[in-house]
This record gives structure tokens, C-alpha cells and sequence, in this order.
């Protein structure tokens, strides 16, 4: 039995199904958390085909529901018993001609007929009583609250708002669906009981629910006895009350037009709670985003850092170098000057006198510099370490924070990526408190400072003593002699070949002094480069190899949930543009 449409009302009801099986399929790309929602879209299209405007009674059993619908309908068609009695989904299609005998449908739903169901195109649903012993019975019922274009809920006046029924009261408020309450049985009731019952309800589902729905105090046991008793259209019961408001909402518009409207708001208030979560979907992963670019930042800061310290420990070591050059000039300046010529030169107390004058503060100063710039950059690495670990625990908090709107599955292989960031930069941090880095830097510094020291006093003393002999026109033995032979195959005498000799030799020793103090300088650079370098590097492989792979799957989910917001919120004009033409038709 279906009702037939015709005209534009057919047109927008295939809309409708339309729009609502895209809807459907939309969800379907949100995540399996959708399935429940997509078959309630699914099964409301279904209805739509049918075309009748589903009255939808619930309530827990034995609050009365059958013996209300058939109070309602005027007639004893629904079978009634102190027992739940009703498994299954019962509809009553409205007919001119009532069935008595239920046809059972393939989705094992009873279908009957009669003409009391207020209007035609009207069909009143009678489901399994909420509370129930039978989990099945509380299933069924919930499960097709959702296709009710109008709830009718039966409250027992011996029990006045059960804890499930509040539950229920709560899910057809959540689906948007009209509600009217009826107190049922209040025959067992005093007339004052009564009053304070119902106030105590209107005021529990105003608190609890912020609902204000239309309450009707009925006994469809007195609707009933009277029916049995000859009456035609009883009013025993307060039952007329009842039908006369159901009167008013058919009237108000032909029931086909309201149907289309009612599941139009479920379809509004379901895409909006997805487009609600999909947006913090967005958020989140805009927030995660930012938060991997904070660390990407701090690597920027980090390698511009290690550059302006390098230049900084460079310019220091430079200075000290400059100094020790120049020291050393002075040293031989003052030793090989006119003046000493012929003056006797204790060679031992010469090379004694530059180590300590020449290189002996050099090596202070520039075990100060490098020591200085060590731990700074140690520290420095230390306290990037330490934030990168902080930003990225703070990121891994958020997604464990996000599972309860986000897909797992998605994030699994996400979070998998940011605990093995989590876990290098920890053995960057680890590497850097074993003072490793600081030891051996040093020990480059020592051993090239320590070689300086013994060529350059063995090169430069030696030529101090060697023009000291000549000078003193005294033997030569020993390595003074050899230097001596090498410097000056011939031997000669006077001050006049001295001071010539004294000449060449300066220049010697200055050459001998800058080459190698360059070659020290240059040394230095290189290991201070070097360490910059390891530096550069790991800031380069762990920003290519963790953090890269984490923002290019951030950048694969913002994409996909804005794509899902377009579509949600192009949905949704969709329904209000098609409500338009249904409230004109």
C-alpha cells in the first residue's frame, strides 16, 4: 500500500531522495563512523518512496502504547497484554477500509490498514516497548525513531519519566523530531495526583531536555471500556484532546509536504553535526600543522644560531691569532734587532722566552675562545633538543586528544612517524649530554696548538741562536752549526756581513712565523666548520627525513577534510534551498 503523488510534490519528493542518497554517499567518505547516520538517510529516502507521514509511538512497555493506538483509531486492532506483547514494528496505513489481518513485509515490519489514523497518507507506528527485559525489543524500537515524522510519546503515570525514557526523549529532540508527551493511565491516579504528576514531568523534560512539548493526560483503558460499551466516538479518557491536535498538524499542511519537510531537518541536523566535526577535523590538523612549523622554525632559528655564533668564535680566534702574529714579530724584532748584534744569546732561555711570551697566552686565549663557543653551542643544541622533544610531545598529546574525532586508522601511521621523531630527536639531546662533542673538539684544539708550539719555537729559536753566533763571531757546534751551514755556506766576519745576515735571518723568521700561524689559524677554522657542519646536518636530515614525511601527511589530511567541508556545506544549501520550494509548492 503506498500513497500515490502526483504533480510538483512527486518532482521534489524525488529531489529529496536524491539529495538524501548523495548525502548518504558523502558520509560514507567521512569514515565508518558514519555508517549509522548513512543508513538513517538511507532508510528516511526509503519511507519517502512509500510517501506516508509516520506518527511514531513510543514508550516503555506496559506504559499502554498499543492499547493507545487502538483508543486513538477506535478499534481493538492491536493486540494488548500485561506481557510485552509487541516484537516487531506494527504500522496502520490510513485505508477506507480497515485490514485486521497484518501483512508481514520483507523487512519484517506488520503492516495494517484502517481509517482512523487521522488523514490519509497518514500511518500511525506502534514499536517495542523501551525498558524492556528484551534487548531486541529496545533495539527495534530505537532503531526507527529516526523515520518518525511525528513522535507521540506514552509516559505511564505509575512510573512518570523512566530513566530510558528521558534517553529516548533526548534522541528524538538530537533527530529533530515534533513531539507531543501522553500520560497514559492516569485512571490510577487522584485527581490532585494527576496535577502533580504532570508538572513534575513538564518540569523534569524542561530541566533535563530544554523541551517544552505538548503533554495530553489520557486512559485509553476508559477510551477503550467505552468503545466496548457502544460508544461511537467515546470521549472517556480525555482521548479526543488527543485526536483533535492531530487534526490541527494534518491540517496545517497535506501530510506528504510536512513528511518531506520533517526528514529534511534530520538530514539538516545530521550533515551539521558532521560539518561540526569535520571542522574541528580542520582545526586540529591546522593546529597540528602550525605546531610542525614551530619545529621547522626552530630549526631555521637553530642554523641561522650556529651561523652567528661561528662567526662570532671565528672573529675570536682571529683576534687571538692576530695578537700571537703579532707578538711573535715583536719577539723577533727585539731579538734580531741592530742593537743586539754581538750581544751573546742563551738559546734555551730564547726558546723558553717565546713559548711563554709568544704562544703561551695565544694558548690561553684561544682555549677560552673555542671553550666558550663550545658550550655555548653545546647548551644552545642542548636547549633545541629539549624544545623540539617539548613541541613534539605536545603535538603526539593533541593527537591522542584528536582519536576521539579523528579516523585511527588514519592517524596510526601519522602518530607511528611522530614517535620516531619523538625518539631521534631524544638521541640527538643524549648525544650531546656525554660531553662528547666538547672532548673532542678540545683534543683537536691541544694536539694542533701542541704541534705549533714544538715547530715553531724548534724553526725560529733556532735562527735566533744561529744569528746570535754569527754575531758573536764565536764557533758554531751542534745544530747551531748546521743551521748556520745551511743559512750561510760561507762563513763571514765583520759587523758590516752581520747586520746583512741579521737582515735575512728576520725576514726568514717572520716568513717562518705567519706560515705557520697561518696554517694554525686555518686549522682552528676548519674544526670549528666542521663541528658546525655535523650541526647543519643534523638539522638538515632531521628536518628531510621526520619532520617532511609528518607535514606531508598533515597537508594529505587538510585536503581531505576540506574537501569533505565543501561538500557538507554545499549540502546544506541544497536542503535549504529545496525546504524553499517544498514551503511554495
Amino acid at each position: 500500500m503506498i500513497s500515490t503523488l502526483e504533480g510538483p510534490i512527486a518532482a521534489l519528493r524525488e529531489a529529496e531522495i536524491r539529495l538524501l542518497t548523495e548525502i548518504a554517499d558523502t558520509l560514507a567518505e567521512v569514515g565508518d563512523s558514519a555508517g549509522d547516520d548513512r543508513k538513517r538517510l538511507l532508510d528516511v529516502a526509503s519511507d519517502l518512496r512509500d510517501a506516508f507521514f509516520l506518527v511514531v509511538v513510543i514508550g516503555e512497555f506496559n506504559a499502554g502504547k498499543s492499547s493507545f493506538i487502538n483508543a486513538l483509531l477506535g478499534a481493538e486492532l492491536l493486540p494488548v497484554g500485561i506481557t510485552p506483547t509487541t516484537e516487531a514494528i506494527e504500522v496502520i496505513k490510513y485505508a477506507e477500509t480497515p485490514n485486521h489481518r497484518p501483512v508481514l513485509r520483507e523487512d519484517g515490519i506488520r503492516e495494517w490498514a484502517h481509517p482512523g489514523t487521522g488523514a490519509p497518507g497518514v500511518a500511525i507506528v506502534d514499536t517495542p516497548g523501551t525498558g524492556s527485559v528484551f534487548h531486541r525489543h529496545e533495539k527495534t524500537a530505537k532503531s526507527f525513531l529516526h523515520r518518525a515524522d511525528l513522535v507521540i510519546f506514552i509516559i505511564s503515570a505509575k512510573r512518570a519519566l523512566a530513566d530510558t525514557e528521558r534517553l529516548y526523549l533526548e534522541l528524538a529532540r538530537d533527530f529533530g523530531k515534533k513531539i507531543i508527551l501522553v500520560l497514559n493511565q492516569i485512571d490510577l491516579l487522584e485527581p490532585n495526583e494527576q496535577a502533580e504528576v504532570r508538572r513534575f514531568i513538564e518540569r523534569q523534560v524542561k530541566d533535563l531536555l530544554d523541551l517544552q512539548p505538548l503533554l495530553f493526560p489520557v486512559s485509553a483503558r476508559e477510551a477503550l471500556n467505552a468503545l466496548k460499551n457502544g460508544a461511537t466516538h467515546p470521549d472517556a479518557g480525555n482521548m479526543n484532546a488527543v485526536r483533535a491536535h492531530l487534526r490541527g498538524v494534518f491540517s496545517e499542511a497535506p501530510p506528504a509536504k510536512q513528511k518531506l519537510l520533517a526528514q529534511l531537518d534530520l538530514a539538516e541536523r545530521i550533515v551539521n553535526r558532521y560539518l561540526s566535526n569535520v571542522k574541528g577535523k580542520v582545526d586540529l590538523v591546522a593546529l597540528d600543522t602550525s605546531k610542525v612549523r614551530d619545529v621547522q622554525s626552530e630549526l631555521e632559528r637553530q642554523a641561522l644560531g650556529l651561523e652567528l655564533q661561528l662567526r662570532g668564535a671565528r672573529a675570536e680566534i682571529d683576534r687571538v691569532f692576530d695578537g700571537l702574529r703579532q707578538r711573535g714579530i715583536n719577539f723577533i724584532e727585539t731579538h734580531l734587532s741592530v742593537r743586539r748584534i754581538g750581544r751573546p744569546l742563551d738559546r734555551n732561555a730564547l726558546q723558553a722566552e717565546f713559548q711563554d711570551v709568544v704562544v703561551g697566552r695565544a694558548l690561553r686565549d684561544i682555549n677560552e675562545a673555542t671553550g666558550d663557543y663550545i658550550n655555548a653551542l653545546v647548551d644552545h643544541s642542548r636547549l633545541y633538543w629539549r624544545g623540539v622533544i617539548e613541541r613534539l610531545n605536545q603535538l603526539r598529546d593533541l593527537m591522542e586528544q584528536e582519536l576521539s574525532g579523528l579516523d585511527s586508522a588514519v592517524y596510526a601511521e601519522q602518530r607511528e612517524t611522530l614517535e620516531q621523531a619523538i625518539h631521534l630527536a631524544q638521541t640527538e639531546l643524549k648525544s650531546y649530554s656525554s660531553g662528547q662533542v666538547l672532548n673532542e673538539l678540545e683534543e683537536t684544539f691541544k694536539s694542533n696548538i701542541g704541534g705549533f708550539m714544538t715547530s715553531t719555537v724548534a724553526a725560529v729559536g733556532g735562527l735566533l741562536v744561529a744569528a746570535a753566533a754569527v754575531a758573536a763571531q764565536g764557533p758554531l757546534v751542534g745544530a747551531a752549526a748546521a743551521a748556520f751551514v745551511v743559512a750561510l755556506p760561507v762563513a763571514v766576519g765583520g759587523s758590516f756581513l752581520a747586520w746583512r745576515y741579521y737582515r735575512r735571518v728576520t725576514a726568514e723568521a717572520k716568513r717562518e712565523l705567519n706560515e705557520r700561524v697561518d696554517h694554525l689559524q686555518k686549522a682552528y677554522h676548519e674544526a670549528l666548520n666542521n663541528l658546525t657542519q655535523k650541526e647543519r646536518a643534523r638539522l638538515t636530515q632531521y628536518g628531510n627525513q621526520v619532520l617532511t614525511p609528518v607535514f606531508s601527511r598533515l597537508e594529505v589530511l587538510a585536503k581531505r577534510y576540506n574537501e569533505q567541508q565543501d561538500l557538507l556545506r554545499r549540502h546544506l544549501e541544497q536542503i535549504e534551498s529545496l525546504r524553499e520550494e517544498i514551503r511554495k509548492s
